[in-house]
């Protein structure tokens, strides 16, 4: 049975056969909620794959293709991923650790106009990092306002996922640029390399360095 696995919805089958009693499981952002709701015992996390349990899952679409290179690279070293990876022309695979990423709009049919222009600020702020209350000012609401909205929809303070798109477009520079470690930290936002590298490592396991010697 250790040849069980669940892609997208499948860990919904899986956790309903109490296959996933006491184990973290993964799964399509649709089935989220319903997973937690009616299966308590499980673990259900937000991550695009969980590879380190009896029965691996992952979240569906290309979490499949992160879940198979990371798969490889476990099995037959890291240099044979790479080069799979290179094939599918997908050169920025994920970690098991980084979080399924969906539009504002698909999230819960979310149509917030404040909270769409929130993130588009902040997007356009990467590189100087603006603070919610400044966010907030350009919006005409309180910056209570705007963390009620950032708690509602996504489930995060507006400082958190602001740090989360830094991070994100980090990963992404390291992982398909040759731009220095420096260069990537100033172009999110970080002062100094070791800040950017301490927290860096605390959001992905890894420092900037290693990122770079790894698939993503």
């Amino acid at each position: 049975m250790t040849g069980i696995g669940a892609l997208d919805s499948g860990a919904y089958l899986l956790a309903r056969g109490g296959f996933l009693n006491g184990m973290q499981a993964a799964i399509h952002w649709q089935y989220h909620d319903v997973m937690m709701e009616e299966f308590p015992e499980v673990n259900t996390v937000r991550n695009v794959f969980v590879s380190s349990e009896k029965h691996i899952t992952a979240s569906g679409g290309t979490a499949t293709a992160d879940l198979m290179l990371h798969l490889i690279e476990q099995d037959h070293g890291a240099e044979l991923s790479a080069d799979v990876a290179d094939q599918m022309v997908y050169n920025a695979a994920r970690e098991a650790t980084a979080a399924q990423k969906v539009s504002l709009q698909s999230r819960n049919g979310m149509r917030n106009a404040h909270l769409t222009r929130a993130i588009e600020i902040m997007k356009d702020s990467l590189e100087e990092p603006v603070s919610p209350a400044v966010i907030a000012a350009q919006l005409n609401i309180s910056t209570r306002q705007l963390e009620r909205l950032f708690g509602k929809y996504l489930n995060a303070s507006p400082k958190k996922y602001f740090m989360e798109l830094r991070l994100e477009k980090a990963q992404q520079l390291l992982v398909q640029t040759e731009l220095s470690v420096i260069e990537v930290a100033l172009a999110c936002g970080f002062q100094s390399a070791g800040h950017f590298a301490r927290v860096y490592r605390t959001a992905f396991g890894v420092t900037p360095m290693m990122q770079r010697g790894r698939l993503g």
